[in-house]
């Protein structure tokens, strides 16, 4: 979909790249605010109001998705909370704890002293 977008963005400059350059013939405005006609080349006169309505629907777009965009930010840093807390969670859990090994072990027996142990007293 975002192709398709891009090629009308691509057509749509060509044509009015093609409107401008055949169009260059100065026009003269007649504004109320302005005490004295202006003269500008006749382009301007359809180009302005285009960027003029484009950046009004800019800025407010913009503004209708303040809420989402606050939301969106309070659900990343809660995220992150959540991320925090579980990697402090796994850490604890990992973490190596005492051993229990008995206070003294006995010392190894050779071969020859079990058999003798298993022979029993000597008589």
């Amino acid at each position: 979909m975002a192709v398709i977008g891009w090629i009308a963005t691509i057509v749509l400059l060509i044509i009015v790249g093609v409107l401008v350059s055949a169009n260059l013939a100065p026009v003269e405005l007649n504004l109320w605010l302005l005490k004295e006609p202006l003269s500008v080349p006749l382009y301007w006169v359809g180009l302005a109001p285009l960027i003029v309505g484009s950046l009004m629907g800019l800025a407010v777009g913009w503004a209708s998705g303040g809420t989402a965009r606050r939301k969106a930010r309070e659900e990343r840093r809660r995220a992150q909370q959540l991320q925090r807390q579980l990697a402090a969670a796994q850490r604890s859990e990992t973490a190596p704890s005492t051993p229990s090994v008995p206070a003294a072990l006995p010392p190894a027996m050779s071969e020859t002293a079990q058999a003798a142990q298993l022979a029993g007293p000597a008589r």
